[in-house]
Order: C-alpha cells, then sequence, then structure tokens
C-alpha cells in the first residue's frame, strides 16, 4: 500500500508538497489513533462498571479546564521538536504534536465515562476540534524543516569553523 509517506522518505530532501502531504497524513493519522484509543477504552470502561455515575459540574470543570491547559502545551512541545532541519526532525514534531493536541481525547472520554452535563461534553469536543485545527496550523513550520537542507559531518565542522572566524 503507497501511503504519502512512501515519496517522502525516499526522497534526501523532499519538495513541499510532498513534505506537507506526508505530515499532514502523519499528524491526521497519530491524532485519529490517539482519538479512537480513548473513546474506545473509554466506551469499555462505560459499559464495565456496575452502577451508572452521576454528574460533577466541579468534576467537568476540572477535565475540561486541563484539556484546555494541554493545547499551548502541545502547541509548544510541536514548536520546540521541530526546530532542527530534516525529515526526521519534522515527521517527529508532527507526531509529538498529534500526541499532545490529542490529550483532550482523553479528558473527553474521562467526561463521557463519568456521566457529565452535555455542555461540558460540547466543550470538550471543541477543545478536541481545535487541538486538531492547531496541528494542522503547524504543518507548515514542520514543511520547512522537512525542506531544509541538513548539514552533516565535515560541512558541520567547516561550517561552525567559518562562523566562529566572522
Amino acid at each position: 500500500m503507497r501511503t504519502p509517506l512512501t515519496p517522502f522518505f525516499a526522497a534526501e530532501v523532499p519538495s513541499g508538497p510532498v513534505a506537507g502531504a506526508a505530515l499532514r497524513f502523519a499528524y491526521g493519522s497519530v491524532f485519529l489513533a490517539q482519538t479512537l484509543l480513548a473513546l474506545v477504552i473509554g466506551t469499555a470502561l462505560a459499559a464495565a462498571l456496575p452502577t451508572s455515575p452521576r454528574p460533577n459540574d466541579a468534576i467537568a470543570a476540572v477535565l475540561l479546564a486541563f484539556g484546555v491547559v494541554h493545547l499551548p502545551l502541545g502547541v509548544v512541545l510541536a514548536w520546540a521538536a521541530s526546530r532542527a532541519p530534516g525529515k526526521g526532525t519534522a515527521l517527529g514534531g508532527a507526531i509529538a504534536a498529534a500526541v499532545a493536541l490529542s490529550v483532550p481525547a482523553w479528558f473527553l472520554a474521562l467526561a463521557v465515562l463519568s456521566a457529565q452535563r452535555s455542555p461540558f461534553l460540547f466543550a470538550g469536543a471543541g477543545v478536541l476540534a481545535v487541538g486538531y485545527a492547531l496541528g494542522f496550523a503547524l504543518v507548515p513550520r514542520f514543511v520547512r524543516a522537512a525542506c531544509a537542507p541538513v548539514v552533516r559531518g565535515e560541512d558541520a565542522v567547516a561550517d561552525q569553523g567559518s562562523s566562529a572566524a566572522s
């Protein structure tokens, strides 16, 4: 099966469109996998509960707040993870962004599991959607990192020597 990652890995330095397609695919796939895992585990736990829990607005607010706090943390993590040039760094940044920005799915699963009220559930779903959009907004940064030439070996030593001399 050919995925958008195949030409990305085949190229020494991928073109912008190739890198964009591959990194969007990687981000979306990991985000979806993390969200589905949270949904499946939350549903399985809800089915295993012997009694139905009662909603608690304080718990729902805390779960929602934890989800909101993870959004800027995810952006900062992804930003830092993609600072160096190279397609490996860019792919790592996209995966880190997907994992970090999909953390609100776990808090949403806990809110569903603990039978929280609908406004909190809708707000949690909104936070998750914002996280998804933030990750896609970071993809151009990952593309720039993937398309930047990587300085290796003797070239790196020569570059360090010339920058120290100036």
